[in-house]
């Protein structure tokens, strides 16, 4: 090869376009997502409230970030796929 090479463009699947948000009006603090998936929920710093650490979530962390959502008991976590 004389050096060219080709870019192929990576297409993402549905199961790979996942976000996740958390609704700071309905946190209520109790933290079942970041103990269900710590990848993904952290508590924001000086405050109690999940907040989202990851732009897109990664195929192997989807469950978790579904079980959290089901458990959360103000139902502040939305899933966007």
């Amino acid at each position: 090869m004389d050096g060219n090479y080709f870019v192929l463009p990576v297409i993402m699947g549905e199961e790979e376009s996942m976000k996740v948000e958390v609704d700071q009006m309905k946190c209520g603090t109790v933290g079942l997502c970041v103990k269900e998936c710590p990848e993904v929920f952290r508590f924001q710093e000086g405050s109690k409230k999940a907040t989202v650490i990851l732009g897109v979530i990664p195929p192997a962390l989807q469950k978790k970030c579904r079980d959290a959502a089901k458990k959360c008991p103000n139902a502040a976590i939305t899933i966007k796929e």
